[in-house]
Formats: structure tokens, sequence, C-alpha cells
């Protein structure tokens, strides 16, 4: 082959032209003799451009064609790999593509071209270039895996750049290209970056990790081959015919171990193996036989055969203990398997609730975009900064995909509620929700709905948006559209709107309207600085004000005040933080120990407001009887710390952490311990040794502020696992 093909500038040209042509074997030969003419024209267009390293540049944009030619991609991309760098940093158009290579390759490459302007920033332009991925992607999937395939050789190959390039290119590609990669369903490529973005985020802790997996190379392998044996053996027992592959979880560990999710030694005891059999009852044999020999309870069994996760995935994983081994078995049939490799890129290899479920979150990355902010006469930077921080926000949020009646997938933010699915389903459906059905039981409103359910909404044609719903929904969509339909009502209808949600608030406390005092209305009015109850009645049903909230100022069972600055004791700096609950009396709660920064949600108790984590496990039994008393709450922005830690009022925000390291430290420890999180301003209460543990109380700013003092002392004591402990 290498006789037949054109010389290049440079012999390491060649042999990166050479190495590609024996991959793409499987296009036909007129679509190979694109593929070198692609390879020629791209050289000679990169002809002064160097890597780096030294290499001649047209070297990596091959490599990238050779990387996506291992999923047998098709002659338009690997084509448009070759050339993806040629419009931005060459004299060559989109012009000249498309005449030479057609209409699709030029509109791929366009995909990956970064939008730069001198006018704007860099995060402005990076939020730009990040928005056009983005949309392109939407409409045609085969943009991200060209740009994933060029992070992957671009992360393998950053040694020749600055150590903080290395961290902000790692970071970067770990915030954005990997949860979308992984929500696309590409989770092969996904694996390999996001390995490469802990090699280059911290070199340190991946090489400590590493050294580890080498050590106990020989033992994990000699381990694995046993279990692979014993699944081998199962499988013919069972005469079920497929075979038994051992995965390599090397991206599960490194995960783990950076994001503090598991103590080192523990986690050299995991292994993970994938089965592929014939069809859905073998699967559920095989699944069956294991549940029952290892006893594995619900916690360790995900059924995502039929109801596959965002990104369309489907298996049956199953988690178990074997002596001192970690297994975790993944069953699928080859149709599965085939599908998973390039996720909506091969959808339609996917079954039809596969399908579905890559259909919801494209539908909702849809929503993010508004198509015509970034058009190619004016494109909208400042713009894109807002929409990319939304798509940050949804790609790193906990997701739950949830069914209709139909068997339509909707893909939800975890902590969603069945208004919420309603809304999802489209705004005539929420606007006139009665009620829900969940898994065929009668469910309020306001019910947070969990993974895998089918979910009925119940509707009456009298029915109406209610003020108060704005208190407890989660999405975007949910709160715009009730927002919507509040705003379009004539002032008188919007204080009737905003009188019948006060009175309906007030029954929490077995009040109502008649009630109040006129002491009460002047309470109220002068705290949201009005003239009259109209205007109060209109802030409510304009979303300004929840109902829940009005009703929490007036009857908990300690007088209300309004913490002030120059009137501020210890603690009501934290609750100044709580951006949409001024003037409420507030209380942080000890049964999860909220932070600034934590997700958070409000209880409306006799007490006033109590401040919980999204997650505390104490709202369960609330949730289920009295979903309304429980709203979503925010903080005030980050500035509003950044301000406060300029000036002497830093020592008024506190909040108390728990650590729990598992190591028991010794007295020279937890003099450098208490040293080195004094030196971040992190208070050290106290430090109580245990036979095998060690609990400790600091007193931290915020979220970010714990992380950094865990980081601290990770590097400090050698990378033992630490575990914020929310309740003592």
């Amino acid at each position: 082959m290498s006789q037949t093909l054109p010389k290049l500038s440079h012999h390491m040209v060649d042999e990166a032209q050479y190495s590609l042509l024996r991959s793409v074997g499987y296009l036909n030969a007129a679509e190979r003799r694109d593929v070198i003419d692609a390879c020629g024209f791209g050289d000679i267009a990169h002809i002064k451009d160097k890597r780096k390293s030294g290499e001649p540049y047209i070297t990596h944009p091959i490599a990238v064609a050779e990387i996506l030619a291992g999923f047998r991609l098709d002659r338009d991309t690997i084509i448009a790999a070759i050339l993806h760098d040629t419009v931005e940093d060459t004299e060559v158009s989109d012009d000249q593509l498309e005449q030479r290579y057609g209409k699709v390759v030029a509109r791929l490459v366009d995909g990956v071209t970064k939008l730069k302007s001198s006018r704007h920033n860099k995060q402005q332009n990076k939020a730009a270039t990040f928005h056009k991925i983005l949309t392109a992607t939407l409409d045609d999937p085969r943009v991200l895996i060209i740009k994933l395939a060029d992070r992957l050789h671009n992360m393998s190959t950053l040694d020749a750049v600055r150590p903080e390039k290395q961290r902000a290119t790692a970071q970067e590609t770990l915030d954005f290209y990997v949860p979308f990669a992984r929500l696309m369903g590409l989770n092969d490529i996904a694996d390999y970056i996001e390995v490469l973005c802990y090699r280059n985020l911290d070199s340190d802790m991946y090489n400590k990790l590493s050294d580890k997996l080498l050590q106990h190379g020989l033992g994990r392998n000699f381990q694995r081959e046993a279990i692979h044996r014993y699944l081998t053996i199962v499988l013919t027992n069972l005469e079920l015919g497929g075979h038994v592959k051992v995965l390599d979880n090397r991206v599960v560990i490194y995960r783990q171990f950076f994001r503090n999710r598991g103590e080192i030694n523990a986690l050299l005891r995991h292994y993970a193996f994938e089965i592929v059999l014939d069809n859905i009852e073998a699967c559920d044999k095989l699944a069956y036989y294991l549940i029952k020999k290892y006893q594995i309870d619900d916690t360790h069994i995900e059924d995502n055969i039929r109801r596959p996760l965002p990104g369309g995935n489907q298996s049956l994983t199953l988690i178990y203990k074997r002596d001192n081994d970690f297994v975790k078995v993944t069953i699928l049939t080859k149709q599965m398997q085939q599908a998973a490799r390039l996720g909506v890129i091969g959808a339609e290899h996917a079954s039809d609730v596969s399908q579905s479920v890559i259909q919801a979150s494209l539908r909702n990355m849809k929503e993010l975009v508004d198509e015509d902010s970034l058009d190619d006469n004016s494109p909208d930077f400042t713009g894109a900064v807002s929409t990319i921080n939304e798509l940050m926000d949804y790609l790193h949020s906990s997701k739950i995909i949830c069914y209709s009646p139909q068997g339509r997938a909707y893909e939800l933010p975890q902590g969603a509620t069945a208004l919420d699915f309603a809304y999802a389903v489209g705004p005539m459906v929420g606007n006139v929700a009665a009620g829900a059905n969940v898994n065929g039981k009668a469910a309020k409103l306001g019910t947070v709905v969990k993974n895998g359910q089918l979910i009925e909404i119940e509707v009456g044609n009298n029915s109406e948006p209610k003020a108060e719903w704005l208190g407890f929904v989660v999405t975007n969509k949910a709160r715009e559209e009730i927002l919507r339909w509040f705003k379009d009502l004539s002032a008188p209808e919007k204080q009737r709107h905003g009188q019948q949600a006060l009175d309906r608030a007030l029954k929490t406390y077995q009040k109502s309207l008649a009630d109040l005092t006129e002491c009460d209305w002047d309470n109220l009015i002068e705290w949201r600085g009005l003239t009259e109850k109209e205007a109060l009645f209109e802030q409510i049903s304009s979303g300004t004000l929840l109902p829940q909230l009005a009703v929490s100022r007036l009857f908990s069972d300690e007088l209300t005040t309004i913490h002030t600055q120059e009137h501020s004791d210890e603690m009501s700096q934290p609750q100044q933080l709580v951006a949409n609950a001024a003037g409420v009396e507030l209380d942080f709660a000890n049964c999860c120990h909220p932070i600034y920064g934590d997700p958070i949600v409000g209880h409306l108790s006799r007490h006033g407001l109590v401040v919980h984590r999204h997650k505390c496990f104490s709202l369960d039994d609330i949730r289920k009887d009295n979903p309304y008393q429980v709203i979503q709450l925010r903080w005030r922005d980050d500035n509003a710390v950044k301000q406060s830690e300029s000036g002497e009022s830093s020592r008024k925000i506190r909040f108390p952490a728990y650590l729990k390291l598992s190591v028991a430290l010794s007295d020279e420890q937890i003099s450098e311990v208490i040293y080195h999180l004094r030196q971040l301003n992190i208070g050290v209460e106290t430090v109580d040794v245990r036979s095998i543990d060690t609990i400790i109380h600091i007193i931290v700013r915020s979220r970010n502020h714990l992380a950094q003092g865990i980081r601290e002392l990770r590097s400090l004591l050698g990378f033992p696992n630490i575990m914020r402990l929310y309740q003592l």
C-alpha cells in the first residue's frame, strides 16, 4: 500500500497517511481515493504549521481521522476530521471544501470551527464556540464525535504545553465534552478522554493510583481470570449462548479516586465484566440466578433494559461481593452493545425505548439553545455565555428518566416533581394539571418523582396554574410556562389569583384570609415596600413573592425579624445568603447541615423556614404527605461571598461541616492538619481520633471552601478517602 500512496511533505506525514489508509479498509475504493486526496489537500494547507512538539501539524488531524476509523465511520466524517482545522487555521474556505468534498464535509468542518472575535473576551469566545458545537451537534451528531476524537488526540499529546495549559484543557474537557459525550451515549470515547483528563489535571494523584494499579496488576489479573472462568461456567450450566468479556474499569477507578468516592485499596478490588447474550429473556435468566446466589439487594440492581439511562444505553447491571472483591456485571444483548458504542450516532440500531430516551435528551438541549442566537452574520457572544452556563448546570445535574403511559421517555433533573413532568409533556398539559398517578398510585403534583417511574397526569376542564406552584417546580421550563400564563392575565385576574394562593397557603397553619388582622396586613405590606394589598397579590401571581413565604413570615412561632448588616449576630450572615427568602425567619437544619453552595430546599414549619440539603432524608415523609410545604430555595450569587470576604464581615459567614477521614491520625498529623486548614482560613473545632478513622468538626464559608480543604488534606495525608458527614 505504501508504494501506491503519494509522497507528502514529510516522512512523519507519510507514516500517518499510511496508518490511516490501513484503518479505512471498510470504505469502498472511490471513498478511499477521496481520503488520500484529503490527506494531500490538508498537507498543503497546513504546510507551514507545526505542533508544539515540532511535528508537522497535519499529523494531528490525520490521527484524529484514524481514531474515528476505529468506529467505522463514513467517508464524510473521516474527510471532515482530516480537514477539521483548515478553515480555522489556514487560507482554505468553506466554499473550497464544499466544491471539492461536498456540502456535508463543509458543514461538519464548520461545526467544529472555533468562533473568535477580538471584540470579545476569552470567556465569551469560548462560550460562543461551545454554543456553536452544541447547535451543530444537535443538527448532526457527527460534529461531536469529530470534536471528541480531536480532544482525545490532543489530550494524549499535551506534554509539550505548559502545565497550566494542560490543567485548563483537562478541566474544560471534563466539564463540557465528557458529560456532553455521555449524554449522547458516546461512552467508549468518553472513557478514554476522561482518564486522560485526570492525568493532566493532577499528575501526582494520577501517578499514585497508576503505580498502585501496576503494583497490584498480577493479582488483579489472577482475580479477573478466576471470576471470568466462573461466569463462563454459569453460562454453560444455564445453557445460555453468549460470551463473557473482561471490562477495563480503570476509568471508574480513576473517577472514584479523583472524586474522593472511595479508599484506594478498596477501589483496587473492583472488577467489571460484560456478558452479551442472545435476547432479553436470557439476560433475565442470568440476572435471576446471580441475584439469588449472591443475595443481591435492590440497591445493587439496575434494570436499564426496560428503563434506559440518559444517553439511551440499555443493560442489566448487578453489583455483588465475592470474597473481598466487588464484581460489577453488565448484561446486555448484541443489539444493545452495538447501540451503546456510538449512542446517538448509531441510534438507528437502538431499540424503540432507547431511541425515545436519546430523543428526550436532545429535546432538553434544543430547548436550552436559541437557534437564532448564533448566526453567521452576527454571533451573540454575550448571550452564549448565559446559554452555556445553563448548559453546564444541565450537563452536571443528576438526571432521571420518567415515562408517559404511551411509553414516551422524558428526561428530568433529580428532585423534579410530577408537575415538572406535566410541563415536560407540554404547557397544554401542565397548565390544566389537577393531579397525578405515579406507577398507578394517586399522587399530588408536588410529589418528587424517581427514575423509571410511569407517570400519568390527571387534567381538569377548570384547572389552571396556581401561584404556589412556583415554589416547588424544579425545571426552568415549568417555571417559565407558569410565569408566562400569569403574565397574560389582566391586573384584576392577577390579584384574584394572588389572593387565592395566599388563602391556600394559610391552610398550612389552619388559617384563612379572614383570620389576618390589620396588623398582619401592615406587616406584609411594609415588608414588601408596598402601599396596598392588591400590589401584594400581584407580587404573588408574578412569582416575585411565594405565598408560602408570606405565611411563614406571619405565623412561625418566633417573631420574624429582618436581619440587616448593621444589626446582625454571628449566624445572621448565612441567613442573608438565601436569595429568595429575605425577611423570613430562617434556620439551618441539623439533620443535614447545609452550607453555602449546596443545592437547598426550605421546609415550611411552625418554627419558620428550615433550610435543608435537597437530598435530606428527613424530608422524604414530609414530601410524601405535604409536598407543597417543601419549596425550592437558592443562594445569592457567589459575589455575595466574595464581597463579604474582602472585609471584616467575612468572619461572620460560618457553616459547620464534619469530615470523616479513613485514617486514624497521629498527634503529629493532627498538628499538620490543623496548620494546613488554618492556612486556608478553615476553623478546626474538634478532632476525634477513633480506632480506624478520624472525625473532624470544621467551620467553612462555602461548599467550594470545604472542597478546597478536602483537596489539601488528601494531598497532605497520602490521598485517603475523606467523606463529608451530614449527620453525626
